[in-house]
């Protein structure tokens, strides 16, 4: 679920929060250029720049919290002295280990990458070398990599840019399209220093510590508080306007229309968002069978389990990735890959059925928003004067239009996060441009009148704001004790 992590980011969140190895507040970083993905597993991004010196770090999995969290920084090293660090927190932890000696490696850079890439793996090796462990590097890519570029070169057959791709590029489109702000598709448009200036910032905003269990209630803590300010203000323009300029009130009716349909809207999304990653559904005993099966583990399928002691698409790639690197090539090995595939793939078919049927069960708040958008239209139609009326024809059509396109959202027997927030992106920018008539049609007084009254209406929703801070302070506080706790076991083992 890193994407919810990334795109969660750009939510609003109260007070800087800060942790060991979080590339925040780097203000005087040089440009990044160079992006440099280490799979031990943990998995864990770094982007260089030209000197190459870490500008950002990311842990893109669980293991790669659990091993980073803590620690000092590693922001403003020299990559060589960064991956030692890394190594040996590798080894310190047990992630490398006598059953898992290989740490993959992938750089995309601006220029030589295969020359940085050589320096790298030297650096990992050495290190190693020194802690009395010998490994090996290798530019061979993670089976769950590969898969899942299959997977999306299948979904995209047209797109040349994606039928072309090199499991490397790949890499750092998956990374950049995962910050939420960007689609694959529109990722793999971009060129590499494009996409390494993307990935740097949401590798910034990231919250090291962000558990899924930590999204998850920052997600609807989130959501309860934006919707209770939105209550309290959205509809202050127009209770301004049909006060002091009833002939205008049109602008404050439709602003309220889009910004409180925008905000139903991102709020389903972020549910969405967390219901539709297959990969992390729990799987039935007659999955588990056939894929112990395809890896010829028997009953005994411990080595599946995450964290939290359930097996799922993501734990069992994460034994793949790991058991299938340290395995020597082989008809069998490659038997056995196309046997876990064929598998898993059966698995991700019936989870993203019950996913569909689950998505469904939203529809009363897609049922929601159109009933603000048409409380909207009633609105112009019954308290705007009939005078006016044919200036407002394109309000009126804008609205019945988005309200037509987000009903039809659930027609296809399905609703996602991508179509609704593409929806509420466009009425994002509908209610600023709504915003930026009323600020051009009231004076410098008027607008200090609304703001101090939606200060107002703020100020009486405080209680609110404090759950909203109690209920972040004990997520953050909770999530840190999980990875904690799991690195404290690790150190004990």
């Amino acid at each position: 679920m890193k994407k919810k992590l990334l795109a969660l980011c750009a939510l609003t969140c109260v007070g800087a929060l800060s942790v060991s190895l979080v590339a925040c507040n780097d203000k005087g970083a040089s440009e990044a250029t160079s992006f440099v993905s280490l799979d031990i597993n943990p998995s864990i991004e770094l982007t260089l720049d030209k000197n190459e010196k870490v500008v950002s770090v990311y842990g893109a999995n669980e293991d790669a919290q659990v091993l980073l969290y803590g620690e000092d920084s590693v922001i403003g090293m020299s990559v060589e002295n960064a991956v030692s660090k890394i190594t040996q927190l590798s080894v310190e932890l047990g992630y490398i280990n006598e059953d898992n000696k290989v740490v993959q490696t992938s750089v995309s850079a601006s220029a030589n990458a295969e020359k940085l890439q050589s320096k790298i793996n030297a650096q990992i090796t050495a290190t190693a070398t020194g802690l009395d462990m010998e490994i090996s590097c290798s530019v061979a890519d993670a089976y769950s990599l590969l898969r899942k570029l299959e997977n999306v070169k299948a979904q995209y057959p047209d797109n040349e840019k994606i039928q072309a791709m090199t499991p490397q590029q790949f890499k750092l489109v998956i990374s950049a399209s995962e910050t939420g702000e960007i689609t694959i598709e529109a990722a793999a448009e971009l060129n590499t220093q494009q996409l390494v200036k993307l990935v740097t910032e949401a590798h910034k905003n990231a919250e090291q510590f962000a558990t899924d269990a930590y999204l998850k209630a920052k997600t609807a803590a989130n959501d309860a508080y934006d919707k209770a300010v939105g209550a309290a203000i959205d509809g202050i323009y127009t209770s301004y306007y049909m006060a002091h300029h009833p002939m205008n009130a049109y602008y404050g009716l439709a602003y309220q229309g889009y910004k409180t349909s925008a905000r139903g809207l991102n709020a389903l999304a972020d549910t969405l968002d967390f219901i539709e990653d297959v990969c992390d559904y729990p799987l039935d005993e007659a999955q588990i069978s056939a894929i112990s099966q395809a890896l010829g583990l028997g009953d005994n399928v411990d080595a599946l389990k995450n964290s939290d002691g359930e097996i799922t698409v993501k734990s069992v790639e994460a034994y793949a990735d790991k058991t299938f690197k340290n395995t020597q090539a082989s008809q069998e090995l490659e038997a056995m890959k196309a046997q876990l595939t064929a598998a898993l793939s059966d698995a991700e078919n019936v989870v993203q059925q019950k996913i569909n049927e689950l998505s469904k069960e939203y529809e009363p708040q897609i049922s929601a928003v159109t009933a603000t958008i048409n409380t909207a239209l009633n609105g112009l139609e019954a308290f705007i004067p009939a005078g006016i009326l044919p200036q407002i024809q394109q309000i009126k059509t804008d609205l019945t239009d988005i309200s037509e396109q987000i009903t039809a959202i659930a027609a296809d027997g399905k609703i996602t996060s991508e179509e609704v927030r593409a929806m509420a992106a466009l009425l994002e920018r509908k209610s600023a441009s709504s915003l930026e008539s009323i600020q051009n049609d009231l004076t410098a007084e008027e607008l200090e009148e609304v703001k101090a009254l939606q200060q107002a209406a703020l100020d009486k929703i405080s209680n609110e704001k404090v759950k909203f801070d109690n209920a972040l302070t004990q997520a953050e506080q909770t999530a840190k004790q999980y990875l904690q706790q799991l690195k404290d076991e690790r150190k004990a083992n």
